[in-house]
């Protein structure tokens, strides 16, 4: 499925408040995973993956779902 380019810029426009939904979310991610990877929006998707061993879709959409949230 992936990102398109208009939420990709939506969630580099507002990615701290995503990153904080995403630690408050995911138990297993911290502010420094999530730091580490900047505002790249494949990157923060690919962190919450690793850490959470979900499947890249269903992250996905968890994004999709929260920068929606945002707007």
């Amino acid at each position: 499925m992936g990102l398109d380019d208009m939420l990709k810029n939506q969630i580099r426009t507002r990615a701290p408040e995503l990153k904080q939904k995403l630690v408050d979310e995911f138990g297993e991610l911290t502010h420094k995973d999530l730091e580490d990877v900047g505002d790249d929006p494949d990157k923060i998707v690919d962190r919450v993956q690793k850490k959470t061993g979900q499947p890249r879709e269903q992250v996905e959409q968890r994004v999709r779902e929260h920068a929606q949230s945002l707007s």
